[in-house]
């Protein structure tokens, strides 16, 4: 749809630029006045109320250090002793309603008496309740070390949890010569209030310290990112700071920051941005509705001056676009006989033209696919046979070289070896070790033993019809007693009758006992071992053996069937069964194949031939 939309791009374009930019150009100009007045006029009223709000704060604070310092002067608290305290105490603690607790302390800030507070409920005054928590905030920010260098000392301002104004941590010394202090807990309350007062219907206020932690503000409300930005700026410049900000409620505020004169504190007075902006808001509204009312009147006029044209292009577009997408049966309509319909039945022509061409190549193409998909498998199937008819081939040669080599040998070590068991006591410490060689020489016996049965295998012939369930069974009783020794739990689906195949009991009784010692050997800790066998159409018998081992990793599959490879982690396994186990049943022309994941268990399939089929499996 190329050609349409640029030509009604360009109609809109021309017809935009004349009915829509000046219309927004003009509100928006005039919006953008508009705020910048409110922000000039209305942050000016918000940097007055947070300057007032400082202002109160700071008074408070001096004038409480003011009456403690009084209080310290007209009061005998040099002369005081520890059980007079309380008594005297009380009397400027009356008298001052901000305090929340007078204590009177020696010069290395241990209480000389018991701190004196009010037995008023927190809400009643501006006083807030005392408790064994704000004691020790308390004890922790009195600023004993200051008031005893300058004479008076404010400490930094902390809060309780559930509060909205803070408190404050008073020090004057009882005159110029006296080693006693009065400290003296200031409540902030009175500022938490104003602060309340100032948040109503949508306001944002609140007081900071030095590092920009709230000292008086609604309870449990944070600061946001932006929040912390405006205190943190006006704290660093040290005076007045106007601009939006963003509060943890997602509302925008119009915020002013003013200094607490004299104590280096902060507050913060803002209101709602939609309401602060709300007259510039109410022209960018206008504004934009203008502008859609021209945007829709240029729409209008566009339709009827491209339709006559547009149309047709659009839907030779389309069709354009569906043969892109390979859709050959959607066709162009052919009206008129001016050079658009003349490209439209040229058109239609092309598209079936590429219509039959694409059949053509796709039906090519699957064939080619086919083709190569079947001899990729086959090249790989026989790739794969070559390497392991190789591999096996030479281990024949090899272990029947072995075999020759090495048994007459070991079977004149054998007995010796037991003749010098007979001879020596068992209990002694040449018996142990002649009873380990022994052992030890066995185990070569049996490893060359396996060996030849691979040179063996070459030998064996075609076999003759037997019942594929005999060396099933006798492969299960032979190793019975390993079954309750080791706890697993058997599992047999003997299915009879089943068509008898052509081959050797012996070696299927072998493979069989092989892939038995195996799954006992997975399941060290007991399971089940399920053995199944059963018919495969008529045509083939299938010999399946599941236990619920740790399973076989991923990355060893493609090489359990390699001689002396084993995943085992008992010494006397030399890695030979399965790959003894492979060779025979592809001497019996049948498929094995497993099943595995890692700590679910292994199930190996083996399917063999019927007796009497002619092509082996594939």
């Amino acid at each position: 749809m190329a050609v349409p939309v640029r030509f009604a791009s360009r109609l809109m374009l021309v017809l935009a630029l004349v009915g829509v930019v000046p219309v927004l150009l003009l509100g928006g100009l005039a919006s953008r006045a508009n705020r910048d007045e409110l922000l000039r006029l209305v942050g000016g009223l918000q940097t007055q109320a947070a300057t007032d709000l400082a202002r109160s704060c700071s008074q408070l604070v001096l004038t409480g250090v003011d009456n403690l310092r009084m209080a310290a002067g007209y009061l005998p608290l040099e002369t005081l002793r520890a059980q007079e305290a309380s008594a005297v105490l009380s009397i400027p603690l009356r008298q001052l309603g901000s305090l929340n607790l007078l204590v009177l302390v020696d010069g290395q800030g241990r209480a000389i008496a018991p701190a004196v507070f009010s037995s008023e409920r927190e809400g009643e005054g501006s006083r807030q309740r005392v408790t064994e928590d704000s004691l020790a905030l308390f004890s922790r920010q009195a600023p004993v070390r200051d008031a005893l260098s300058i004479g008076a000392a404010i400490g930094p301002p902390y809060r309780t949890p559930g509060s909205s104004g803070g408190r404050v941590a008073l020090a004057v010394r009882a005159d110029e010569e006296a080693s006693r202090l009065l400290l003296a807990e200031l409540s902030l309350a009175e500022m938490g209030k104003r602060v309340e007062e100032l948040t109503r219907e949508g306001g944002l206020a609140f007081i900071v310290d030095a590092q920009g932690v709230p000292v008086a503000s609604p309870p449990e409300r944070q600061l946001s990112e932006e929040e912390r930005g405006l205190v943190a700026e006006g704290l660093a410049r040290g005076g007045p700071v106007v601009r939006t900000v963003l509060g943890v409620d997602g509302i925008e505020y119009l915020a002013a920051f003013a200094p607490v004169p004299n104590l280096g504190w902060g507050a913060v007075v803002g209101r709602k941005a939609s309401m602060a902006f709300a007259p510039a808001e109410h022209v960018r509204r206008s504004t934009f509705f203008w502008a859609l009312m021209a945007l829709a009147a240029t729409g209008v006029l566009g339709f009827v001056l491209a339709r006559g044209v547009s149309q047709p292009v659009a839907r030779l577009s389309e069709g354009v676009a569906a043969l892109a997408e390979g859709r050959y049966d959607q066709r162009v309509p052919q009206e008129g006989r001016d050079e658009l319909g003349l490209l439209a039945r040229s058109f239609n022509h092309m598209a079936d033209e590429l219509q039959r061409r694409d059949a053509e190549l796709r039906r090519w193409s699957e064939e080619l696919r086919q083709r190569v998909d079947e001899r990729t498998r086959q090249l790989r199937e026989a790739q794969d046979q070559i390497a392991r008819t190789r591999r096996m081939a030479a281990l024949g040669s090899l272990s029947a070289g072995i075999a020759h080599e090495l048994n007459n040998p070991l079977t004149g070590i054998l007995g010796l070896l037991s003749l010098a068991c007979e001879e020596v006591p068992a209990q002694s410490g040449v018996g142990q070790s002649l009873t380990m060689a022994l052992e030890q020489a066995r185990r070569m016996a049996r490893i060359i033993r396996e060996l030849s049965q691979l040179a063996e295998q070459e030998r064996a012939g075609a076999g003759r019809p037997l019942d594929p369930s005999q060396p099933v069974r006798a492969a299960l009783h032979e190793l019975r007693d390993d079954f309750q020794s080791r706890g697993v739990s058997l599992s047999c689906e003997l299915n009879e009758p089943v068509p008898r195949v052509l081959g050797h009991a012996d070696q299927l009784q072998k493979v069989v006992t092989n892939l038995l010692r195996n799954a006992l050997t997975a399941m060290p800790g007991g399971g089940t071992l399920s053995v199944g066998l059963a018919a495969v159409e008529g045509d083939a018998v299938c010999l399946s053996v599941k236990d619920t081992g740790k399973g076989i990793p991923e990355s060893m599959r493609e090489r359990i069937f390699d001689p002396f490879f084993t995943t085992k982690d008992e010494p006397e396994r030399v890695g030979l069964g399965l790959s003894v186990a492979h060779r025979i049943v592809e001497a019996h022309h049948g498929r094995i194949r497993v099943e595995s994941a890692e700590g679910l268990g292994t199930t190996i399939t083996i399917i063999l031939p019927a007796a009497g089929g002619e092509a082996h499996l594939t």
